[in-house]
């Protein structure tokens, strides 16, 4: 064989196996970065898929807790981040809320992120102490009539429960002032350990407390009752709430991430979503897997994002 035939044999190989090389993803570990702490909903709910993953990719998931300015700091982590796929955000309600709710960010949601896939959506729950004086909704909203100001926390300021509160409180006029947390993990604590009255919350962060009956949930916001409170009445079946407050978690990444690698993550977690195991762990907190195709999950944070700016000025909502 002489030595031009060789390089172009060589050549020919090089085109057809070296870019498939190219296209193997991943091949070292990925980083989710959860903008709540350690413990609470969406961190479970990352870690739940991310082990998951992890088993179908054989590639270590690091999970990456950055908190703060209402998940703020998170997302600008990740929209400065190599576009590569290694370092994904595990977004939430606060993702397609905040750019409604403050004035000005230090990053574009819509121009430096990418949709990548959908993983769960939960509903909220509003929560007592399980040795508060107020026993019911109607307990509650006689408190909140009757006192200057009643306090109510909630996983922090642009979370889908700080504006189903804003929500209801503007609606039926209460005197509520909001007391926000860095994530809903912390929170659940000061209210198990009397230090605040009412909490609302995700499911995912009530279910452990609500199961030890260290907590009453008096009303949750899904159109439908909770299972895991079927003698509970929702906000909707009650006329105080008419708006869709549901709270979801998802995956996105830095603008310019390559299609192929969004299209093969969006892929897998379909896969890791749809896994018994994971529906089994989401429905443990009362989170619903909730898998989308990539053009199904566009559309859905399409509408999130014109939902929350709507909630925003329906609510009159401030950061705290």
């Amino acid at each position: 064989m002489n030595k031009k035939y060789a390089l172009l044999l060589f050549a020919i190989f090089y085109s057809i196996f070296g870019n498939c090389a190219e296209l193997i993803f991943p091949d070292r570990p990925v980083t989710l970065v959860v903008a709540t702490p350690a413990g609470g909903a969406t961190d479970k709910v990352a870690r739940l898929v991310g082990k998951a993953l992890q088993d179908i990719w054989k590639q270590n998931i690091v999970i990456e807790n950055r908190i703060g300015a209402s998940g703020n700091i998170a997302s600008q982590y990740i929209a400065k981040a190599k576009p590569d796929g290694y370092t994904l955000l595990v977004s939430a309600g606060p993702f397609s809320i905040n750019p409604s709710l403050f004035q000005s960010l230090p990053f574009d949601t819509q121009k430096d992120f990418l949709p990548i896939a959908s993983m769960s959506s939960f509903s909220a729950a509003l929560i007592v102490n399980s040795k508060s004086p107020i026993k019911t909704l109607d307990d509650f909203l006689v408190a909140a009539k009757q006192n200057k100001s009643l306090h109510y926390a909630s996983g922090g300021t642009g979370t889908s429960a700080h504006l189903t509160m804003e929500l209801i409180k503007e609606k039926l006029k209460l005197n509520l002032e909001h007391i926000p947390y860095k994530g809903g993990a912390p929170a659940m604590n000061d209210l198990v350990a009397g230090n605040i009255m009412v909490m609302m919350a995700g499911m995912g962060d009530a279910s452990r407390f609500l199961n030890s009956g260290q907590i009453r949930v008096i009303a949750t916001t899904g159109k439908e009752r909770s299972y895991l409170t079927p003698n509970i009445s929702t906000l909707q079946e009650k006329n105080i709430l008419d708006f869709d407050t549901s709270g979801w978690n998802g995956l996105h990444a830095p603008a310019k991430t390559p299609t192929w690698i969004i299209e093969k993550i969006n892929q897998d977690v379909r896969i890791a979503v749809n896994s018994q195991i994971v529906k089994d762990g989401l429905r443990s907190m009362d989170i619903d897997p909730k898998p989308m195709t990539l053009p199904e999950f566009k559309n859905f944070m399409t509408v999130q994002f014109a939902k929350w700016k709507e909630a925003v000025e329906i609510s009159g909502a401030k950061p705290d």
